[in-house]
C-alpha cells in the first residue's frame, strides 16, 4: 500500500488527501490548529465535483510525530503549506524529519506561484521532486471542512525538467483513481507559468478591490482590460524566462474564458480569502517572484509593479493590526 503525509491540511491539501484515501492510499495528515476536531470527526469533502464526503484518515500533530508514531515508510511526502520564501524555518526545513525517516521518499510540492522548489532540491538532492499545480477552487469554510466546485485537474511534472519519471507517473495514476484529473508534464515551469498569469492577476486584484473576479469584471467598463493587461505582461515577463514561444496569449484567452463560464459571484482566490480572514497573504511567491524576475530581464510591468506595491502594503497592514498572528483568525463576512 502507497504510504502519503499530508503537510499542510488547508483546502487544498484536505482536498488531496481525500483523492489519494479515496485512491487507497495510506493517509497521514498534520495537523496543528484543528488537530483535535480532524482527530475526532475527520474531514469533510463538500464537492460539485467529488460529491460530499467524509473521510478520516491518520492525524499526527507535527511531522516528527507522524514520523516517530507511524515509524512507517513514506512513498510520498505531500507540502500542501502557503509559500513564504522568506519564513524561518521553511516548509523545505520543516518537513526534515519525514524524509529522515523516508530517505527515498518523493516530494510533491502542491504550492501557489514560481520559484518554489529550489529551497528542496538544495535541501534533499538525492530525493525526486514532483511540482504540481493545481485548479481545484476550493475554500476551508470550518477547520475540518471544505467547498470545492468547478475542478479537479492536476498537473504535475519532475523538478527539474526531465525525461519521463516513473514515479510521476504513479502518483498521477493515483490522483486518477481517486477521482482527480491528473495531466504529466516533462517541463512543469509552463504549466506554472499558465496558472500564474490567472493567479497573479486576479490575487492582487481582488484582494485589493474586495470583489470575486466575476464581481471584479461586471463592476466597472474599464475592468477587462485592466485584468487583460496585467496577463499580458506576466506573459511577457514569461518568455523572457522560459524562451520564445513557451507562452503566448492562448493562456491569457483560456484564463478569462474560465472566469467568464463561472456563476455569479465567481470564486474568491486564496489572497483575498486570507485578506478577509486577516491572514498572511502569499504575495511573494504570486506576483512578488514575477516583479523580481521582470526586473532581472529588464522587462516593464508598470501595472503589475503597481499592484505588488499595492498588495504587499495591504499585507503590511494585516500584519500590524495582528502581531504575531498565525492567520488563525475568524474569516469576516
Amino acid at each position: 500500500m502507497t504510504r502519503v503525509l499530508i503537510f499542510g491540511t488547508g483546502s487544498i491539501g484536505t482536498l488531496y488527501a481525500y483523492v489519494l484515501w479515496r485512491a487507497g492510499a495510506s493517509v497521514v495528515c498534520v495537523c496543528r490548529s484543528n488537530y483535535r476536531e480532524a482527530k475526532e470527526n475527520g474531514f469533510t469533502i463538500r464537492s460539485t465535483v467529488l460529491g460530499d464526503h467524509t473521510f478520516k484518515p491518520d492525524i499526527a500533530l507535527s511531522i516528527e510525530n507522524a514520523s516517530a508514531s507511524h515509524n512507517h515508510h513514506f512513498d510520498y511526502v505531500i507540502v500542501c503549506t502557503k509559500a513564504f520564501p522568506d519564513s524561518k524555518p521553511n516548509p523545505a526545513e520543516l518537513i526534515a524529519p519525514a524524509i529522515e525517516s523516508s530517505p527515498g521518499a518523493t516530494i510533491v510540492l502542491i504550492q501557489n506561484g514560481i520559484g518554489i522548489e529550489e529551497p528542496y532540491a538544495q535541501l534533499y538532492p538525492n530525493n525526486c521532486i514532483i511540482s504540481a499545480v493545481t485548479y481545484s477552487p476550493s475554500t476551508q469554510v470550518s477547520p475540518v471542512e471544505i467547498r470545492h466546485t468547478e475542478s479537479v485537474r492536476f498537473c504535475v511534472g519532475p523538478f527539474p525538467a526531465a525525461k519521463e519519471d516513473p514515479r510521476v507517473a504513479h502518483f498521477a495514476e493515483m490522483v486518477n483513481l481517486g477521482g482527480g484529473r491528473a495531466e504529466t508534464y516533462p517541463d512543469i515551469q509552463i504549466e506554472r507559468w499558465r496558472k500564474l498569469v490567472a493567479n497573479a492577476t486576479w490575487n492582487p486584484i481582488c484582494s485589493l478591490s474586495r470583489c470575486r473576479d466575476v464581481e471584479f469584471l461586471s463592476a466597472s467598463p474599464f475592468a477587462l482590460d485592466c485584468a487583460k493587461d496585467v496577463m499580458q505582461e506576466i506573459i511577457t515577463v514569461g518568455v523572457a524566462v522560459l524562451g520564445p514561444g513557451a507562452l503566448d496569449g492562448s493562456a491569457i484567452d483560456a484564463q478569462l474564458e474560465r472566469t467568464a463560464s463561472r456563476e455569479w459571484p465567481g470564486v474568491e482566490p486564496s489572497m483575498m480569502s486570507d485578506m478577509l480572514s486577516g491572514k498572511r497573504m502569499e504575495t511573494m511567491a504570486i506576483i512578488g517572484e514575477v516583479v523580481r524576475l521582470a526586473r532581472k530581464h529588464a522587462v516593464s510591468i508598470p501595472r503589475t509593479e503597481t499592484l505588488y506595491a499595492l498588495v504587499s502594503a495591504l499585507d503590511w497592514a494585516i500584519q500590524q493590526k495582528y502581531p504575531g498572528s498565525s492567520g488563525n483568525l475568524v474569516k469576516a463576512g
